[in-house]
């Protein structure tokens, strides 16, 4: 499990430098302004994303790890499906922000970017499927690729150009380019598979992963609806201002991240043959988990301002206080995303769902009460308080179902 879990966290470790490297080079070459658009486009193309997903990919690991002999019929099935599901979420965003008051350049960048969720969310299928066998090395090599490539061209056209169009057109490129890797490395391990239409099969899959789906789909937009709200009642300056620390916020949930990736199928494993193994196994992950997450935000919290001024400038100020705050929701968050797991393993995704289903509303009921009066500020403080309601309701969850 330690080696796994190194693979899985180098892997996310390289994305996040580079990613990140992206990040400040946008950042600084581009302005707090176009920084914020650019990170009001990457947060519509994430959270869309979760649409054409659906939670498929966490449901095959599942699935696939009860019953190994099925992995392809799942696979090729999963591929055609998502083929599907992306198309209908880049028509969803087309006609969804076609009717808000964006300035036309903003729209059209976002049209170019959605072209991504077609790349992307077939790749990560790819990616996980190694996961269902245990093989987490070809999810690490592979995520990391994507990134590199995505970021090293959007580095060298943002430098080139110094200007957002050229990076959108660049990184749809670098998905297209990382989904031909990614197929072309798991057709050669796992041998053959190509997308199937069956649409009775499709069927079934969506009525049983629904549960997942939904969950994946409020946990995504609970996190990212601050920069969407923000954009649409602030100044894209604003927007750049938090969108700075979130990125960090970001990066530091990495190793809980990736820690998961590789527990996962032990947890389902256990679940259905040892269950006191699996309440220890729960008890010692939750006080990794709050070590993690401690550290990391004492780490933040304390060094914020050098943080913030080093890797940004002096141009992101403002973003030393939105720090100071989502640092302890880095904490919050760590012991969340374990319990929301412990629910998914449990076959219980239908509560978790919910739970986040009451998280994502309480977070747009703070967001339309601080923001108009706080900006930036009261959107780290309703993501603050969203994780604290969470972990609460979580938890006593988690403690009915042990009983």
């Amino acid at each position: 499990m330690i080696k796994n879990t190194l693979y899985i966290f180098a892997g996310r470790v390289s994305n996040a430098i580079f990613l990140f490297l992206l990040t400040l080079v946008v950042s600084r070459q581009l302005g707090p302004a176009l920084f914020g658009v650019f990170s009001f486009l990457t947060a519509v193309v994430v959270s869309a994303n979760c649409f054409s997903n659906l939670g498929l990919d966490t449901w095959m690991v599942r699935e696939v790890t009860k019953t190994p002999s099925q992995g392809k019929q799942y696979l090729s099935n999963i591929i055609g499906l998502k083929i599907g599901t992306s198309l209908i979420t880049m028509a969803l965003v087309f006609l969804i922000f076609r009717m808000t008051d964006l300035p036309q350049t903003t729209l059209n960048l976002l049209w170019v970017l959605s072209v991504s969720l077609l790349f992307n969310t077939i790749s990560q299928t790819l990616w996980h499927y190694g996961n269902c066998f245990k093989e987490f090395l070809y999810h690490s090599v592979l995520w990391a690729a994507s990134n590199i490539i995505k970021a090293g061209l959007g580095i060298a056209l943002v430098f080139f150009f110094h200007e957002l169009e050229p990076l959108i057109w660049g990184i749809v490129a670098a998905e297209a380019l990382a989904l031909i890797l990614s197929f072309y490395v798991i057709h050669h391990r796992f041998g053959p598979f190509v997308p199937e239409f069956q649409f009775l099969v499709w069927k079934d899959f969506l009525a049983r992963s629904a549960p997942i789906a939904l969950g994946m789909i409020f946990s995504v937009l609970y996190f990212r609806l601050d920069i969407v709200m923000l954009q649409l009642m602030t100044e894209e300056k604003v927007v750049g201002f938090y969108s700075a620390a979130y990125k960090l916020f970001e990066i530091a949930v990495v190793l809980p991240h990736s820690f998961m990736l590789v527990l996962f199928p032990t947890l389902v494993e256990e679940y259905h043959s040892d269950q006191s193994q699996f309440k220890s196994r729960f008890r010692k992950a939750l006080v990794v988990y709050s070590l993690i997450g401690g550290g990391i935000a004492l780490v933040l919290w304390g060094l914020s301002h050098r943080i913030i001024t080093f890797m940004y400038g002096d141009k992101f100020l403002p973003s030393i206080e939105v720090l100071d705050i989502l640092s302890w929701a880095v904490l919050l968050f760590s012991i969340n995303f374990l319990l929301s797991n412990i629910l998914i393993a449990s076959g219980l995704e239908r509560i978790n769902t919910w739970n986040l289903v009451g998280a994502t509303g309480l977070n747009i009921i703070l967001n339309l009460a601080l923001i108009p009066l706080y900006g930036a500020i009261g959107a780290a403080w309703s993501t603050l308080f969203c994780e604290i309601g969470l972990i609460a309701a979580l938890s006593l969850q988690v403690r009915k179902s042990f009983r």
